[in-house]
């Protein structure tokens, strides 16, 4: 019995240092618990606004799927965030001119 209950305790402590021991996923993040972090007010409002924009314009929604479209609100995106908030800039100023 003394033999088995050392052997439990070994076991124990190999145990407890594999549970401490980080898992493959821990280093990559998974695309569906991305989403679950943007709020939903503001997906929504995403959400509506893209229906807005396709049906205001008589596009598909089929344009929002495409590369130079997500290329596009990339880039909306990032200069937003490079810009500070008090910088009175409207949106038409950084989108080019249709004749160019």
């Amino acid at each position: 019995m003394l033999a088995h209950s050392r052997s439990c305790q070994l076991r124990r402590k190999e145990y407890d240092l594999s549970s401490k021991q980080r898992k493959m996923n821990h280093y990559y993040r998974s695309p569906s618990n991305d989403q679950n972090q943007i709020p939903k007010r503001i997906k929504d409002a995403i959400t509506s606004s893209c229906v807005e924009f396709v049906a205001q314009d008589s596009q598909s929604f089929k344009l929002l799927e495409g590369s130079g479209f997500v290329r596009l609100a990339k880039q909306l995106f990032d200069t937003g965030s490079i810009l500070s908030s008090t910088t009175n800039i409207e949106i038409e100023d950084l989108l080019p001119d249709p004749t160019t």
